[in-house]
């Protein structure tokens, strides 16, 4: 899901005249609080091969949150980051209190997957857990469905879709406004140009 955000966020922000290279220079301070807290989270999965500890899993989770969530605060004042950071924050407090991110195998079969591809799917998963009958903040879960024809379908949770149009808004908003900022630079030179002359 969150890839399609960031998709419709660049196109977006090129529809309104930004440009894709300001991606490369988002002007970010702490960024690298946040590549810490994403790469260590990429990680975990391939760290349980070695170490299959699920105690590990779970304080490496709850570390990467804690690294992303930082990096937002800090960074809160900027636009739409506020999105982002309830949604990260929602999805913290769900794992926090329940060793990890339930999953809804019940949903899982809107997306086309059965059960059983779900509990493979979790068997090598140490960042997400099967939601049983005492799982805490429910409603907070991986409950949301993406279905096929969607190339990756799944569930998602509630705070996912809060990152999701926090991501949107603050990738079209940063390219657009970047791309009007140079418009304006080029439009003032133009000026002072003609007002030499």
């Amino acid at each position: 899901m969150l890839e399609i955000a960031l998709i419709i966020g660049i196109i977006f922000g090129l529809i309104r005249g930004g440009r894709l290279k300001r991606l490369l220079n988002p002007n970010f301070p702490f960024w690298y609080l946040l590549i810490s807290g994403l790469l260590l989270l990429a990680s975990i999965n391939w760290v349980a091969r070695f170490i299959p500890n699920a105690a590990l899993a779970f304080l490496l989770t709850l570390l990467a949150y804690l690294l992303m969530l930082s990096a937002l605060w800090l960074n809160r004042k900027r636009e739409f980051i506020y999105l982002i950071l309830v949604g990260l924050l929602l999805n913290f407090l769900v794992i926090a209190v329940n060793g990890g991110m339930p999953v809804s195998f019940g949903a899982s079969s809107s997306t086309g997957l059965s059960k059983t591809e779900y509990v493979a799917r979790l068997s090598t998963d140490f960042k997400h857990i099967p939601m049983l009958a005492d799982t805490k903040l429910k409603v907070l879960s991986d409950i949301i469905p993406l279905p096929r024809p969607y190339p990756l379908p799944g569930l998602f949770s509630v705070g996912d879709v809060f990152i999701g149009i926090g991501l949107l808004f603050f990738v079209q908003n940063h390219i657009y406004y970047s791309g009007r900022h140079r418009k304006s630079e080029a439009q003032n030179s133009e000026a002072v140009s003609q007002s030499q002359q």
